[in-house]
């Protein structure tokens, strides 16, 4: 076998990995907002302090996860572009394309953004998908707070502030973080070499 059709295979395997990867971290992404949903929910019904206390626990957390899930995905994306990058100029440019289509059809994966919202192109779908959850989540975490604080009593105000401490302390790590791009840049770095 010659030195560069072993190349190309080798190219190919990496990118059916990456894409398998891909695919398994958008699947546990949907599992966990279906579980964390279905726990929120499960704690709402139940409508004790100790279950509507963890509703913005369990708000925080599966934002965050969502967060870890995306970003695992956009590792995998970033590895098959570099792939399918290689394989084009070997096979002939054109040839693999779905990297392409993946930043036209959901968003630039290059692009800063917080978890899977990405503020220069708000009205995408991938956008405006992040913001529903993200909107939704924050009104569950409100109703059980409204509900949570006058059954706690004088130590309701102490709780409000740590989840709110803890909510702003996760979102500016994830603001950050996704803004800097540093974990992927780094990547794409090791990858071009």
């Amino acid at each position: 076998m010659a030195k560069d059709d072993m190349k190309i295979q080798a190219w190919m395997e990496q990118l059916r990995r990456m894409r398998e990867m891909q695919y398994a971290y958008h699947k546990m992404f949907f599992h966990g907002l279906c579980f964390f949903l279905v726990l929120v929910v499960a704690c709402l019904l139940w409508d004790t302090a100790i279950s509507l206390a963890l509703v913005p626990l369990l708000v925080i957390t599966a934002g965050t996860q969502s967060c870890f899930y995306l970003h695992f995905v956009d590792f995998a994306r970033i590895h098959a572009r570099t792939m399918e990058e290689r394989l084009n100029l070997t096979l002939g440019k054109g040839t693999l394309i779905g990297s392409e289509i993946e930043d036209l059809y959901f968003y630039p994966v290059d692009a800063p953004k917080i978890g899977g919202f990405v503020p220069t192109t708000p009205l995408r779908f991938f956008s405006f998908f992040t913001l529903h959850w993200v909107i939704l989540w924050l009104g569950l975490a409100a109703f059980a707070l409204w509900r949570l604080i006058p059954m706690m009593g004088p130590c309701g105000r102490s709780y409000f502030v740590l989840v709110a401490l803890w909510g702003v302390l996760n979102l500016a790590y994830l603001s950050w973080f996704f803004s800097r791009r540093e974990g992927l840049a780094s990547i794409e770095k090791f990858l071009r070499k």
